[in-house]
């Protein structure tokens, strides 16, 4: 039998050749080692610092990604085949006759996105590539897998070829999302095939057939473990991968492993940790570091693929959730949901465009007022500035290279009180924002612009922290006011 690995994992940015793949899973597979968690122990507590790869440290410096769904959900009425097992959509509906991906890239670029992932197989069982995987029947009869964009009325046309390269060219970093758990075309849910009854257009196999098959969107059985973790360290050893730890064994596939954050509204938790492997805010001490992704739609309703009509999130929602994603230390990623045509429609474009614009204004660079700093091996950083000095918000950013340390932080200010035009006047400190994690990056917003002197972060922290950077910026657009003296928009 002759299987693809084409779509090995989620985040990956070297994506290995189909003809090495097809070599790899042909070979005998050879065990691998428990890949166990890094880290050292704290010198001032004792407590546990998980340890990043440089390729975590490289996906978490990319903040903002999208993800694409353009397969046959595209073309129903429903968000796709999910909770619907005998849903196999007739495969002249895919017809994408504009289909152009380079267009794609233009509104990705201009919302900002570092890499993208394509949705290759969603759960209709449907490949947006002219699959070369042959299987056995129940009926022990080889067959090809069928069910793909070679059998619509756009046959010749690949939608993955396409994308990488149209990826490659705009310098957008690449990977493929692909449904391990679920493939209506096959008869399979939660990775079992329901053997009781089959649908018109499902395919009878066995189990047995579909473990061998390699299927991976971050969920596996325990029969593919093993497959995957050799996989990976033959093709793709530097791929990141999403949630490729299981949370009851602790057991990992790789040691670049990012996790899902464990919702899908593109909000984290206000203290997010870089560490720890479950669905939620993550570990302050776990030995395991595995960043948060964020994902979350444009379109209103959860609505992941494009939707006739589907009225899109406004752009102050939009921004909002950048501010609740990036700026509490989760890594971004945006749906992308082009129409029939094949195209991102004008007011989809759009909305991409005001976001990026948002952000490039906000955040390209920091208020440009002269001023001195000082970071302390105390764990202190100190931004004097030479005039008084109009700010919203703070930008703080960690170094993680040997972990993540800082436990938490005050941030501090010489706010000139309104009316108040002399600078130099010697000015009680007040705080402006605190918290716990920082991280790749935290982002406080203040209830309102203040006018300071000096801003100092003080912290608490298992090691000495190496500052990134610490930056303030003045953002007059679509900022939430609050009549509360001092309170602030983590």
């Amino acid at each position: 039998m002759k299987y693809s690995l084409r779509f090995l994992s989620v985040c990956a940015f070297s994506i290995a050749s189909a003809k090495a793949a097809a070599a790899a899973t042909s070979s005998t597979a050879t065990n691998v080692t428990t890949i166990a968690p890094k880290y050292r122990i704290s010198p001032l507590d004792g407590s546990t610092i998980a340890l990043p790869t440089q390729d975590q440290l490289n996906f978490q410096d990319k903040e903002f990604g999208v993800l694409i769904h353009f397969e046959m959900g595209t073309y129903l009425d429903i968000d796709g085949c999910n909770n619907v097992p005998s849903l196999v959509p007739n495969l002249t509906l895919f017809d994408p006759a504009l289909f152009n991906t380079d267009q794609w890239m233009d509104s990705i670029t201009a919302v900002g996105a570092k890499y993208a992932t394509l949705v290759a197989k969603h759960n209709c069982g449907f490949t947006t590539w002219p699959s070369q995987v042959e299987f056995e029947t129940r009926d022990n009869t080889t067959i090809s897998y069928n069910y793909t964009i070679a059998q619509t009325p756009v046959s010749g046309t690949d939608v993955v070829k396409s994308f990488a390269s149209s990826a490659v060219e705009y310098g957008i970093g690449y990977g493929y999302y692909y449904s391990t758990v679920v493939n209506n075309f096959l008869n399979v849910q939660q990775s079992e095939v329901i053997d009781s009854s089959w649908a018109p257009g499902q395919v009878r196999i066995t189990n047995a057939t579909y473990t061998e098959i390699i299927w991976f969107d971050g969920g596996y059985s325990t029969a593919q473990q093993t497959k995957f973790q050799n996989l990976l360290a033959d093709l793709q050893p530097q791929a990141v991968v999403f949630n490729a730890c299981d949370v009851t064994t602790g057991e990992c596939l790789t040691n670049n492993s990012v996790r899902w954050v464990g919702t899908e509204s593109g909000e984290a938790p206000v203290e997010n940790w870089s560490t720890g492997i479950t669905n939620d805010g993550g570990n302050a001490t776990s030995p395991y570091f595995c960043p948060a992704v964020c994902d979350t739609t444009l379109q209103t309703g959860d609505r992941w693929f494009y939707g006739v009509d589907q009225p899109l999130r406004s752009i102050e929602e939009l921004i909002e959730v950048y501010h609740r994603s990036v700026g509490r230390n989760c890594l971004l990623e945006l749906d992308v949901s082009p129409d029939r045509s094949g195209l991102i429609l004008a007011g989809h474009a759009a909305r991409y465009k005001q976001l990026g614009d948002f952000i490039e204004t906000c955040y390209g660079a920091p208020v440009n007022a002269k001023h001195t700093t000082n970071a302390s091996s105390d764990g202190t950083y100190t931004l004097k500035f030479d005039y008084a000095t109009s700010i919203d918000r703070i930008m703080l950013m960690e170094d993680q290279t040997n972990g993540q340390v800082i436990r938490s932080y005050e941030v501090w200010a010489k706010v000139i009180d309104d009316g108040v035009s002399d600078g130099t006047l010697d000015v009680p400190w007040t705080q402006v924002s605190n918290g716990t994690s920082i991280g790749h990056k935290k982002i406080d917003r203040f209830a309102a612009p203040v006018t300071v002197t000096e801003v100092f972060v003080n912290t608490t922290f298992a090691d000495t922290p190496v500052w990134r950077s610490v930056s303030v910026h003045l953002c007059d657009q679509l900022v939430a006011t609050n009549t509360s003296t001092w309170e602030f928009t983590p």
